[in-house]
């Protein structure tokens, strides 16, 4: 059937016009008895059967003429409609179906036989300007294109490749692609492979290196696809991209961040750890001997008389020697944990877990013992001798200052007594050589500002933001390096110097905070005061003047005690606090839960925050009733209308446990340690850390 016909070949024709399309759709119409659509396209395509295709009817010139007349005129649809379509049927009056089905092939044929000549003709140049554009782009692009076969070998190669990989893309095709594969390569390529074995379109990212023309290989980012089912590919295209450059700037990237992290951890003299590394290494061991329950031992040593041997020969001399000291301290100790230059002439030890305390001073006397080996300097042979002090963890100290302040008392003790290496000992503490020197330099160091101010953030458990800081002091010892505050606060409460001391924290701070809020930063900062600070009537006069001073609101200020400073002198204690709550400012009860007169005097101190003892923060993680008491201390704060405080936060566990628990704030090392201001400063300025 002619119709039928039609119908199979516009099914196999694409991209016809679509006065094509509207005239299958019309023969269509025409054969089912549907006569619905009246558009010019069609109209044109019937007139043209009407005139040229149907012979012998006279009727057709007139209408005919009639037909093209309409056709260019702005007459309504059906008009055209009725007069063509009038024009068949009187053309077909009286005839056979056959005449008809005869007619209408011809009529078709003659129509599409132009038609489709034209729509092939722009298909065919359209794919070519298409298929041109397409060859430019692969030719010309940075990328390299290559099509292998189930053999591997290159059926067809982007030219793109010369100027790439300076290789001939003719001479590669039917080359084997592995070839063209660093050997060590090849194993990646052939793991794709049997990958995308029988899986049509499957993709993955390799890493190759491909030979360049010129000598070597360069490395690439190659996407794999398996086309072998695409008749137009037939098989493995490789999408390969030049990444020579970037490997070698991510590469030359991390050597340089690893030598910025070494250079922050060891000592540029003598290439051993420094003070910094040997603090980080003391954190990290000290928290797993008391999760093992096993003892550490950390050995100071001092080169005796060294400051008399560096005037008299130089610094080269000085130097020379320290940095032979370094291989010796190693070499007595193969298993250490760390050896490290603490400053100046002072080395650190930090012998293996489980070492007990004969075998640190067994091997305290052979490192001492090495040290005194003859050192020989432009012609002179000098000896040195050393004095080692020994702490044990945990009997002399349960955290890292601790630790670090009983070795320097036993070696400056074992310098005093000059046997070469000591113990540390509770007796020998109060007449040590090395607390007598801070006893004479502190007042000085307040003064001259080596007394500085580190700070500790403080979180908020709910949104994750800093949401203020602790001023903690530290002493920046020009001999010691950096001191904590159990190095010297007891020596600035026996000689009177808490007065001056604590002074110039709170001065340093609030100009810190002064700086914070002109800098958009709203961080209140918290001050510890001492035993002295609050039986000192004058106390509540000088705050308010370095409050004037920097301009600061009181509101800004946080002053912390300990519960027993106020059962020393609660009577006294409390009317001082009394006096600074009236300025304004906010007070905190330190410590809170480990005193015996916690509840006694609770509502009577006008604190507004708890600071719940890192003794049951520590014990959370095992200990349900620790967690327990921290609960019941978090909801004793807030039946009083006080914000909770957890110090001493070193677990994710303890973390979620204290924010589940309700509890306000949080700070420990888990989430910053003490820090220089600008530190914390840029710390602030981050996104908040969130719930861990």
């Amino acid at each position: 059937m002619a119709a039928v016909q039609a119908d199979a070949l516009l099914d196999r024709v694409t991209g016809c016009v679509l006065a094509l399309g509207l005239a299958a759709y019309w023969l269509r119409g025409y054969r089912r008895g549907s006569f619905s659509l009246a558009l010019e396209p069609v109209e044109a395509l019937a007139g043209l059967w009407i005139l040229h295709v149907i012979p012998g009817n006279p009727l057709l010139p007139v209408l005919g003429i009639a037909f093209r007349g309409l056709y260019g005129g702005p007459l309504l649809a059906f008009a055209r409609y009725g007069l063509w379509m009038g024009a068949l049927f009187i053309a077909h009056a009286g005839w056979g179906q056959q005449q008809l089905d005869g007619d209408m092939s011809r009529a078709m044929g003659a129509a599409l036989a132009p038609i489709l000549s034209q729509s092939l003709v722009v298909a065919l140049r359209a794919s070519e300007t298409i298929q041109r554009r397409l060859t430019s782009i692969v030719e010309n692009s940075t990328d390299v294109v290559t099509i292998v076969g189930e053999d591997l070998r290159i059926r067809w190669q982007a030219g793109s490749i010369a100027g790439v990989l300076a290789q001939d893309p003719d001479a590669l095709v039917c080359s084997d692609v592995r070839d063209l594969i660093h050997p060590d390569d090849r194993a990646a390529l052939d793991g794709y492979l049997a990958e995308a074995d029988g899986r049509p379109d499957y993709a993955r990212n390799l890493t190759l290196r491909l030979a360049h023309g010129n000598g070597g290989y360069r490395h690439f980012d190659v996407v794999a696809a398996n086309r072998l089912h695409d008749p137009s590919v037939g098989g493995y295209v490789l999408n390969m991209r030049d990444a020579t450059d970037r490997r070698e700037l991510e590469s030359e990237l991390r050597s340089l961040a690893a030598q910025r992290e070494h250079d922050a951890n060891h000592d540029p003299l003598t290439g051993l750890a420094n003070r910094r590394r040997l603090f980080a290494r003391l954190e990290d061991t000290t928290a797993a001997a008391r999760a093992a329950k096993s003892k550490l031992s950390l050995l100071l040593i001092d080169l005796d008389h060294f400051k008399e041997l560096n005037d008299t020969l130089g610094h080269q001399a000085g130097d020379r020697l320290l940095r032979e000291i370094g291989p010796r301290l190693e070499a007595g100790v193969p298993g250490a944990e760390l050896v490290a230059r603490v400053g100046g002439d002072e080395f650190a030890v930090l012998l293996a877990p489980g070492t007990t305390v004969e075998e640190a001073e067994e091997t305290a006397g052979r490192l001492a013992r090495a040290i005194e080996e003859p050192f020989r300097f432009q012609g002179l042979t000098l000896l040195v001798r050393a004095s080692v002090g020994i702490a044990m963890f945990p009997e002399h100290g349960r955290d890292v200052e601790t630790l670090m302040q009983r070795a320097d008392i036993a070696m400056y003790s074992a310098k005093a007594r000059g046997v070469g290496h000591e113990v540390y000992s509770a007796s020998r503490d109060g007449h040590s050589r090395a607390r007598l020197a801070l006893i004479g330099e502190l007042p000085d160091a307040i003064e001259s500002g080596q007394v500085v101010v580190y700070y500790q953030p403080k979180f908020n458990l709910e949104t994750g933001e800093v949401a203020g800081a602790e001023a903690l002091v530290r002493w920046d010892h020009p001999q010691f390096g950096l001191l904590g505050p159990g190095a010297f606060l007891p020596l600035a409460e026996q000689t009177g110097l808490m007065r001056p001391l604590t002074l110039r924290v709170l001065n340093d701070a609030l100009e810190q905070c002064a700086k914070w809020r002109d800098q958009g930063l709203n961080l209140p900062v918290a001050v510890n005061l001492g035993a002295p600070n609050l039986l000192d009537l004058g106390l509540p006069v000088d705050v308010h003047e370095l409050l004037a001073k920097w301009d600061v609101d009181p509101s800004m200020l946080q002053l912390e005690i300990t519960e027993t400073i106020v059962a020393a002198d609660p009577v006294r204690v409390i009317e001082i606090m009394n006096r600074l709550g009236e300025l304004g400012i906010s007070l905190s009860l330190d410590d809170f839960g480990t005193g015996s007169s916690s509840l006694a005097y609770l509502r009577e101190l006008p604190v507004q925050e708890l600071k719940i003892d890192k003794s049951f923060i520590l014990g959370m993680d095992e200990d349900r009733e620790a967690a327990t008491i921290v609960e019941t201390i978090v909801d004793l704060a807030h039946n009083l209308g006080l914000r909770a405080v957890g110090e001493g936060i070193e677990t994710e566990e303890a973390y979620r446990l204290l924010a589940a628990s309700g509890c306000d704030y949080g700070q420990g090392f888990l989430m910053g340690r003490p820090m220089p201001a600008i530190e914390l400063t840029a710390l602030a300025r981050r996104e908040p850390v969130g719930r861990l």
